[in-house]
Parts: C-alpha cells; sequence; structure tokens
C-alpha cells in the first residue's frame, strides 16, 4: 500500500501543487479501496477537494 499512497501523492501533486498537511494525511490513512478510488478520480477531477473530500473543520 505505501507504493500505491507514493504513486497517488504523485498524481495529485502534478495536478494540484504542493498537498497541504490534511491530504498528506488522509492519504496515510486511507484504506486501500479508497486509494484505488481517489486513483480513479484524480484524471477527471477539478480540484483535489473533488478528490479527497473537503479538509478537517480544524484546517
Amino acid at each position: 500500500m505505501e507504493g500505491e499512497i507514493g504513486v497517488l501523492t504523485r498524481l495529485l501533486t502534478r495536478r494540484f501543487g504542493a498537498l497541504p498537511t490534511w491530504a498528506k494525511i488522509r492519504l496515510n490513512a486511507a484504506t486501500e479501496q479508497a486509494l484505488a478510488e481517489w486513483t480513479d478520480a484524480v484524471l477527471d477531477a477539478a480540484s483535489l477537494v473533488t478528490v479527497l473530500g473537503p479538509p478537517p473543520a480544524d484546517h
């Protein structure tokens, strides 16, 4: 799963720029299914929030 997180992190960074801390935390805590869904979504998504969902309220 670590490899999947690395690939998705690279894809997200290339598409949307540097990832905020909340996104990195979310990626590292994700299930395998969530990572697969986000990887599929990154190609068509208009924003990081579209892929990962909204940031936590404290960010």
